[in-house]
């Protein structure tokens, strides 16, 4: 037996000494092909990280850039609306002013509450579907809007009407004990409290000026440097897709204000006569590009049909049309146009035409929307940015 096995391992030995040489042929095609294909799957890769990178950096961009839209108008809501209401509730809420005929009001026996009287006149917004020093977080809308004689304001742009204010009118003198003197200081604190909000949201507005169109959108454009390390004007390309919009906020202000008080008299039969200024008190102006013309600062507006180019809906459910602001942004240059097998993506990529960039070269592409609360009327500080891929 041992021998059978001895004559086996001899007749193989034969066999295999007849075949050398056999993967010497196959062996010169296997290993090159293998470095190619070693050297297809780096260049691959490269290209896939720079087209990550720089996806990631105009996706970051982008939000960055349409959250200071977002901040502008949820700061501008709430000078239109909250601010004024809960300024007005503290400081005239618990004023009494009491009635001449000595009739009970919504202070009981000491009259009305000068908070509804300057609403009724038209002063300041406020929501009339929650008490006053209620929380509005989370009302879905914040029904905040101008009272009385001042309901033309609450239209989409504002009508100011004749831009003239009755603030304390001469109905309220011949019914309540106003004075002179206590009219001329409700007149002042009104003044002032709006001097200061449109001081406020004038502020607003050239800081998101700043930031946005009169810096070329500077913050768009830095964020996509440090993200991709290109050239620090690269992104002037993406960030032309917020300036393809129309977005200019305008302040709508009053021109002037009239008051009426009671001021004694030396007449026993009539120890008190209504008095007020000859003509209206011309307002000073505290914030810049006022309509109708320069005045006293009431609210801030947007038109609805730029708010909405912020939020275009998409056609269908299932439709892929933008839905906000498309922006795209040609990448490439001195990155891929040399590699290993001597091709110029450069040259053989173009951006799809559905972008709307016709040059040469790859493309990343994203829109950002902003969406959720409202300016005016019922300024709802709610506005979210959204980014889509």
């Amino acid at each position: 037996m041992l021998g059978v096995f001895r004559r086996l391992i001899a007749a193989a030995g034969r066999a295999l000494r007849g075949r050398e040489g056999q993967l010497a042929i196959p062996s010169l095609f296997v290993l090159p092909s293998l470095f190619l294909f070693v050297y297809l799957l780096f260049e691959t890769a490269k290209l896939s990280r720079e087209k990550i990178r720089h996806q990631f950096a105009l996706d970051s961009a982008s939000f960055i850039e349409m959250t200071n839209y977002s901040d502008f108008l949820n700061r501008s809501a709430y000078v239109n609306g909250a601010f004024p209401q809960r300024i007005f509730y503290e400081g005239f809420y618990n004023t009494c002013i009491e009635k001449k005929n000595n009739t009970q009001g919504d202070c009981g026996t000491q009259g009305d509450r000068l908070y509804n009287i300057l609403y009724k006149n038209g002063a300041f917004p406020r929501t009339d579907q929650a008490p006053p020093d209620q929380a509005l977080d989370k009302d879905p809308v914040w029904f905040l809007q101008f009272g009385g004689a001042g309901a033309g304001k609450n239209g989409s742009p504002p009508d100011m009407g004749s831009g003239r204010l009755d603030l304390i009118t001469m109905q309220d003198a011949l019914d309540y004990w106003l004075s002179w003197d206590d009219a001329q200081d409700i007149y002042k604190l009104y003044v002032q409290i709006y001097q200061l909000l449109g001081s406020v949201e004038d502020a607003q507005y050239s800081v998101f000026k700043r930031l946005t169109r009169d810096s070329n959108h500077s913050f768009f454009q830095k964020s996509y440097w440090l993200n991709t390390n290109d050239r620090i004007d690269k992104g002037k390309q993406g960030a032309q897709g917020f300036e393809n919009y129309s977005f200019n906020p305008k302040p709508y202000c009053i021109q002037e204000i009239m008051i009426v008080g009671n001021k004694p008299t030396n007449n026993p039969f009539q120890p008190y006569v209504q008095w007020g200024p000859s003509s209206p008190v011309q307002m000073p102006s505290t914030i810049a590009g006022c309509q109708p013309s320069s005045g006293l600062f009431q609210a801030e507006w947007v038109s609805p049909s730029e708010l909405a180019n912020m939020n275009a809906p998409r056609a269908s459910k299932n439709s892929l049309g933008p839905r906000g602001y498309p922006i795209v942004q040609n990448w490439g240059e001195g990155l891929i146009d040399r590699n290993y097998f001597s091709v110029n993506f450069m040259k053989e990529v173009t951006c799809p035409a559905a972008t709307g960039y016709s040059g040469a070269g790859p493309c990343v592409h994203a829109t950002v929307s902003l969406s959720g609360g409202l300016l005016w009327p019922n300024p709802t500080p709610k506005f979210q940015t959204r980014l889509y891929p």
